[in-house]
């Protein structure tokens, strides 16, 4: 009987861990959507304070490769802003 109830106990825990780990990627995943929802929807905005007005590289960065880089570029600075979120955010339970 004994054996039954340690591997209820083991079951539980692996359970639980599973929701906390479900419950940490769902929150990250919404954290890093909010930031992305904040950046520029292309790279030509993202570049607009910081490229000269006289230089013209506007049309390479309209280009699919110019924004597939910069759609990479965003969703990787916001997940990992995300998780530095997750792990420095105040009233942690854990």
């Amino acid at each position: 009987m004994n054996a039954y109830l340690t591997y209820d106990r083991i079951d539980d825990r692996r359970w639980v861990e599973q929701q906390l780990t479900d419950e940490k990627d769902k929150w990250i995943d919404d954290r890093a959507k909010e930031i992305i929802s904040l950046m520029p929807k292309d790279a030509s905005g993202f570049f607009l304070f910081s490229v000269p007005v006289g230089s013209t590289p506007y049309a390479g960065l309209l280009s699919d490769k110019a924004g597939e880089t910069y759609n990479d570029f965003i969703s990787a600075v916001a997940y990992a802003q995300a998780e530095h979120d997750w792990e420095h955010r105040t009233g942690c339970p854990f």
